[in-house]
C-alpha cells in the first residue's frame, strides 16, 4: 500500500513538472532579447552660460538573443539623438547620444526620447532629459506687446539684459526686423556693469495691422549669432475696429449641431465702430468659406456696424477662412476678420 501511495505521488509531481514546462511562465526561459539602459532620467540641474547640453544614455543587451533598436524619436525638434550600435548580440552594449538646445530663455526644461526595440517584456522606453535653464544673457520681459492708438504715432518700451556670470556686457549691435523699429541702449549704465536698459521706439508707420516682429542683441565678442532675441509684437489701430476681431466655432458634435442647429451657436455677430466717432460706410460683406453666410443686420448705420454670421453647414475637418468687407475709409478700404471652424470629433452623418 506504501508503494502504491508513493508511486502515485511520484506520477502526481511528474505530471505538475510537465504542466510547469508547458507554461507561460516558462517560456521566459526562451531566448530573448532585454534592453537594459544605465539610466532613464538626465538631469543636468542648475544650467547656464551655454545654449546646448550633450550626454550619452547606455545600454546593454542583457538578453539571450539578438537585440534590435529602431532609430530614437525625440519629442521636439529642439532635441538631436542618434544610437550606436542598433543591432546587439547578448551581452554587448551601446550608446545613445544627444543634444539638446536650450534656447535663448530662461526655462525649466524636461523633453524626451522614445526608444523602440524588440525586446518583448519593453517594447518601448521613454528616456527624460531635464535642466534648470538661464541663459547667458537673460532678458526681462522675454516681449514686448504694444497697441498704438489713432492718433498715437510712437511709443516707447523697455527691456533690461543682463549677463548671468557677471562679466561686463558689452552690447555691440541691436538690429531690429524692421526700419520703424529701433533699439538702443539706455544711457548712464557702467562701461562694466552687468546689466542694460534697452529702450525700443515703436513709429507707426503704413496703414493699421497686427505686427510681430524682433530685435537680435550681439555682444562685441559674438557679432555673427545673436546673444538674445527680444521680441515685439502689438496692433496699429485705424479708424476702424472690428469686435471681435476673429471669429471661431469649436464643434464637438457635428451631428448634434446639423440636427437642432442652436441659434446661439451657429451665429456670430461682429460689430465694426469708428473710433473717432466719425461716420463711415460698410458695403460688401463676404465670406471665403462656402460654410458660412455673412450679412449686414438691420440697425444704426454711419457710426457703426454689425456682421452676422452663420454657420449654415458643419464642415467634415477643421477649416479656416476670413470675412471680408469694404469700407469708405481710405486707410482701410477693406477690412478682413479671420475665421476658424475647428471640428473636435470626427463628423457623422
Amino acid at each position: 500500500m506504501s508503494k502504491n501511495l508513493t508511486s502515485r505521488w511520484s506520477a502526481a509531481l511528474l505530471g505538475a513538472l510537465g504542466l510547469l514546462s508547458a507554461s507561460p511562465f516558462a517560456a521566459r526561459g526562451a531566448d530573448t532579447p532585454r534592453i537594459e539602459f544605465d539610466r532613464v532620467v538626465y538631469d543636468f540641474g542648475k544650467t547656464s552660460e551655454v545654449e546646448t547640453v550633450s550626454g550619452v544614455f547606455r545600454y546593454t543587451n542583457a538578453g539571450t538573443a539578438v537585440l534590435k533598436i529602431e532609430p530614437p524619436k525625440p519629442s521636439c525638434g529642439c532635441t538631436v539623438a542618434g544610437l550606436k550600435p542598433d543591432t546587439l548580440n547578448p551581452g554587448e552594449s551601446g550608446e545613445l547620444s544627444f543634444t539638446l538646445n536650450l534656447g535663448h530663455y530662461r526655462a525649466t526644461v524636461e523633453k524626451h526620447i522614445a526608444v523602440r526595440s524588440n525586446d518583448p517584456e519593453k517594447p518601448e522606453i521613454t528616456l527624460a532629459i531635464k535642466a534648470d535653464y538661464t541663459p547667458l544673457y537673460d532678458l526681462t520681459p522675454m516681449a514686448l506687446m504694444a497697441d498704438l492708438p489713432l492718433g498715437v504715432s510712437a511709443t516707447n518700451l523697455f527691456a533690461t539684459v543682463t549677463r548671468t556670470d557677471g562679466k561686463p556686457l558689452r552690447v555691440g549691435k541691436l538690429a531690429p526686423s524692421k526700419p520703424w523699429l529701433t533699439a538702443s541702449v539706455e544711457p548712464g549704465g557702467q562701461a562694466d556693469a552687468a546689466t542694460a536698459r534697452i529702450r525700443v521706439e515703436i513709429r507707426r508707420d503704413g496703414p493699421p495691422r497686427r505686427f510681430n516682429e524682433a530685435i537680435d542683441l550681439f555682444s562685441v565678442e559674438q557679432t555673427n549669432t545673436p546673444v538674445s532675441t527680444i521680441f515685439v509684437y502689438g496692433h496699429l489701430l485705424g479708424e476702424l475696429a472690428a469686435s471681435p476681431e476673429s471669429v471661431y466655432w469649436s464643434v464637438t458634435d457635428p451631428a448634434k449641431i446639423r440636427s437642432e442647429r442652436p441659434e446661439g451657436f451657429v451665429t456670430k455677430r461682429i460689430a465694426i465702430q469708428s473710433a473717432d466717432g466719425k461716420p463711415f460706410e460698410l458695403k460688401n460683406p463676404q465670406s471665403s468659406l462656402k460654410e458660412i453666410q455673412v450679412a449686414l443686420a438691420p440697425g444704426e448705420h454711419g457710426r457703426g456696424y454689425e456682421l452676422v454670421a452663420t454657420l449654415k453647414e458643419v464642415p467634415d475637418a477643421t477649416i479656416g477662412g476670413s470675412i471680408s468687407f469694404d469700407t469708405s475709409v481710405a486707410a482701410q478700404s477693406r477690412m478682413e476678420v479671420p475665421v476658424i471652424v475647428s471640428v473636435l470629433k470626427a463628423a457623422t452623418e
